[in-house]
């Protein structure tokens, strides 16, 4: 007898995990996900951005505003999402174990059907789309950020292994937003509030009729129910059982334990039959393996005393072959012994000549050959203090040689140096740099890369600090002393600039930082004259060939 249609169950549930990954479908989430079928339809019909993005997008200007107001830095709002976050307020709840603490956004996922019951996936799956879009006007204070539609799940049913896709349902993520003046007293024009929006919305926790979110789910669950019937679809409102003290996926998992201890039962049945077949195989097997142990511990026996017999013939072979090396060994030994006494003998008589021999050459020539080497212990001892003292006159000689190099080069270097600084005030002066110009010059040049910019601009730079830097220095070296000078000094310093042609006394010392006056001139040729006086005397003693 066929039972009657009641019509399709619709279901709406919400909850304050919302699973972002798993509703866009990201292939690395759903990749873990075994109950999901890639190929069937899914959409994402409505997606805002990220939880901080939603939150700029619905409270930015809100929180603009209450900062302005605010005279406190400590009391204006950086970030709005971090702040509901990190809020240690807990709402009330009966149940210790439950997460009161606030929430930034909840998910309403809303069904039509069930699996052994669904309506026409196609028409249902429009139901929802049409019924998410005007959700926003018969509930105003809750925003969707995101309304993705999921056509693409399945379940296997654990006796047959039938696979049975699950009806099309919809996952509306949503923020509550509550308003100043009505349901709250003091803050932003625009707050997150569940309890402010859903007091708005006119759900307010009273006994009797639940708490406000259960009110708030049960009237988007009605309103569903009609707009379903309105479009055609029967809508069964028997009242089912209740499970809101359980998650959706404790529930879900107690469904699965049933199914599985269903299947369990039925496999009891087949498994004693198979332990019976077992039981008698195994009676069976023992009964042929006993015939063969004894078969086989009787040719054991036999194996053993075999071996037995084997082991004291090899015992016997060892033993013989033991006392055959001992006599070899003895036989060497004695005949090593006798080579051994007439060597001996003929090395000690060589010995004895030897010996003899050395004492007649000894008593022949012993003071002359004494008396030789003598003489060449002297003469090696003189070769030495001659070596010694001509390395230590070719060392001095080569560290005068090495100062008079190191006064050459330092004379050397300052003259580079004051050249360099010289020829950089030259160029300064010519192209009339200076901060400012190199400062126009980096502005105006925007056509080019910026590292060029940058590198062309501290060029520039470097060059009238060196500029700037050599000519201070130019003047302290000039004046060091020139407080303390006396007439006989202003004389002679006028008369040098006569003899060196200087007009100026800048002329003067530009001439000495480049080493061209006449005082100079002589330094550098004396110095030359003992470079070269030092270098000739150790040609004459032969140190430079």
């Amino acid at each position: 007898m066929e039972t009657e249609f009641m019509g399709y169950k619709i279901t709406c549930h919400c909850r304050p995990n919302i699973k972002r990954g798993h509703n866009l479908r990201d292939p690395k989430i759903i990749r873990a996900e075994k109950h999901i079928d890639p190929s069937r339809p899914h959409e994402t019909i409505f997606d805002m951005g990220t939880m901080q993005e939603c939150y700029e997008k619905i409270f930015g200007e809100a929180v603009r505003k209450y900062n302005a107001k605010q005279k406190r830095a400590d009391r204006k709002i950086v970030n709005y999402l971090a702040q509901i976050l990190s809020d240690k307020r807990k709402g009330k709840h009966k149940n210790i174990k439950a997460d009161s603490s606030r929430k930034a956004a909840y998910e309403m996922i809303l069904q039509i059907g069930r699996t052994d019951n669904c309506p026409d996936r196609k028409n249902a799956s429009e139901i929802l789309k049409s019924f998410c879009l005007e959700l926003p006007k018969l509930y105003p204070n809750i925003v969707p950020i995101g309304i993705y539609l999921h056509d693409d799940e399945f379940s296997v049913d654990q006796k047959t292994g039938t696979v049975m896709p699950s009806p099309p349902h919809i996952h509306l993520d949503f923020v509550y937003v509550a308003h100043l003046g009505k349901s709250l007293k003091t803050g932003m024009e625009l707050q997150s509030s569940m309890s402010g929006a859903l007091a708005e919305m006119g759900f307010k926790t009273c006994k009797g009729k639940g708490t406000a979110q259960m009110q708030f789910e049960e009237s988007v669950r009605a309103s569903l129910q009609n707009f379903a019937e309105e479009r055609g679809i029967t809508v069964d409102r028997t009242p089912g059982v209740n499970h809101s003290h359980m998650e959706k996926s404790v529930y879900q998992q107690m469904r699965e334990n049933q199914k599985e201890r269903e299947r369990l039962d039925l496999q009891k049945e087949s498994v004693s039959q198979s332990i019976q077949a077992y039981n008698q195989a195994v009676t069976e097997f023992n009964d042929e393996q006993q015939k063969s142990l004894a078969e086989r511990k009787q040719l054991l026996e036999k194996k053993q005393k075999q071996l037995e017999i084997a082991k004291e013939q090899e015992q016997r072979q060892k033993e013989l072959d033991q006392q055959e090396r001992d006599l070899r060994h003895r036989e060497s030994m004695a005949f090593l012994a006798e080579t051994t006494n007439d060597n001996q003998t003929f090395a000690i008589k060589q010995k004895e000549e030897e010996l003899a021999e050395r004492e007649k050459i000894i008593a022949q020539g012993e003071a002359p050959v004494l008396e030789k080497l003598q003489k060449l212990e002297d003469k090696e001892k003189l070769l030495k203090a001659e070596e010694q003292a001509s390395k230590k006159a070719a060392l001095q000689n080569a560290l005068l040689q090495n100062d008079l190099e190191r006064e050459k080069q330092r004379l050397n270097e300052d003259k580079e140096k004051a050249q360099a600084y010289l020829e950089t005030k030259k160029e300064v002066e010519q192209n009339l740099l200076t901060i400012e110009s190199a400062e126009k010059d980096f502005m105006a040049s925007d056509s080019l890369p910026l590292r060029l910019r940058v590198n062309r601009f501290v060029s520039s730079v470097k060059k009238i600090v060196t500029a700037a830097v050599a000519e201070l220095t130019m003047y302290k070296n000039a004046f060091k002393s020139f407080w303390t000078k006396k007439a006989s000094d202003f004389r002679f310093l006028a008369d040098s600039l006569e003899k060196n042609g200087c007009a100026t006394f800048a002329d003067y010392w530009s001439k000495r930082q480049k080493g061209l006056l006449d005082w100079q001139a002589k330094k550098t040729e004396s110095i030359e004259l003992k470079h070269q006086e030092r270098k000739n005397k150790i040609i004459k003693g032969g140190m430079i060939k």
